[in-house]
């Protein structure tokens, strides 16, 4: 934590950035992280303030839209610096490369923090503060913001409980702990509105998006043998539906409540021909699996991009299993 600080102290040029493909964990982290950075700036005399920006390559999910400073996320595509960056943070992401073309703002010199949870980290940052036992990163954020003494108020409560929402599907997986519960407690304390928040992130789903998902769950398919249940959305559904890949959010685990499967497969087909896949289990280790393409994550919930055609992703997967 002093480290953090004293790189905070030096830099003058400071960005946030977290995955491609974001979800409620990383942009509820990385605001909680940006605003407290912000408090932190705003303390200072006037000529030692800091530039502090957040960043992605890819469009913020919707349904994160309700949080506080939402707008202030920045698309790289979209940016023009004319600086260099001291520091970047770079919360929620198990591979350096999975920050995707923002790694391009990292020049000689840029100190990199890599805050995460995720079992395929790497350790990759100057300093690394990597908890693999945490529910998510929004907790660890929080864990982080306490160790500093930093107030944390209710806009980015509302962040940080998104973030566990998100990665704990609402309190109901197995890397909830007693400490999961102590942050969720402590965040109602100070205001944070559970009802509200379920229903913004979890309730509200666009036309598109339930037309998606009634796709998956007419076309998906099961492998008895392997316990697998499996479908694939190509790119021209997308298109056909007027969605986004957003819109697919959900599906991986919709998949996973069928009765008899261990293991989730979703594949889609990305506008660029790649195939992004996400895996869910109920035991199985597919973050190992991931790994074979490239990819990695958690025990029970894992994911991959990969250049294979789906077919062949599924032949794969099936022979590991």
């Amino acid at each position: 934590m002093k480290r953090i600080l004293e790189e905070f102290e030096k830099a003058k040029r400071i960005v946030v950035t977290a995955h491609v493909n974001p979800d409620g964990d990383c942009i509820g982290a990385g605001l909680a992280l940006f605003s407290a950075l912000n408090n932190l700036n705003s303390k200072l005399e006037k000529e030692e303030r800091k530039v502090i920006r957040f960043i992605l390559q890819d469009t913020a999910p919707k349904n994160t839209s309700f949080l506080e400073h939402f707008l202030l996320i920045e698309k790289y595509e979209n940016i023009d610096t004319k600086y260099d960056f001291d520091l970047m943070f770079i919360v929620d992401c198990g591979d350096f490369d999975r920050i995707g073309e923002v790694k391009n703002l990292v020049k000689d010199g840029t100190k990199i923090i890599n805050i995460d949870h995720h079992e395929s980290n790497n350790n990759y940052g100057d300093i690394s503060y990597v908890d693999k036992k945490i529910s998510s990163t929004s907790e660890l954020i929080f864990n982080i913001l306490k160790e500093l003494n930093l107030e944390i108020n209710i806009e980015m409560g509302e962040a940080i409980y998104t973030g566990i929402l998100n990665d704990t599907g609402n309190f109901s997986y197995t890397n909830v702990s007693k400490d999961t519960f102590r942050v969720a407690s402590e965040l109602r304390e100070i205001g944070v509105n559970n009802e509200k928040i379920i229903k913004e992130f979890y309730d509200k789903k666009t036309k598109e998006r339930l037309r998606m998902l009634g796709y998956a769950m007419s076309n998906f398919e099961f492998y008895e043998d392997k316990k697998l249940t499996y479908v694939f959305i190509p790119h021209s559904v997308y298109e056909n539906y007027g969605a986004s890949r957003e819109d697919s959010e959900g599906v991986v685990e919709a998949l996973r409540s069928f009765e008899k499967t261990e293991v989730a497969l979703f594949l889609r087909e990305e506008s660029n021909g790649l195939i992004k896949g996400s895996m869910r289990s109920n035991g199985i280790d597919v973050n190992k699996i991931a790994s074979n393409f490239g990819g990695g994550g958690h025990i029970k919930a894992s994911g991959f991009t990969t250049d294979k055609k789906p077919e062949e992703v599924l032949k794969i997967v099936l022979n590991l299993l």
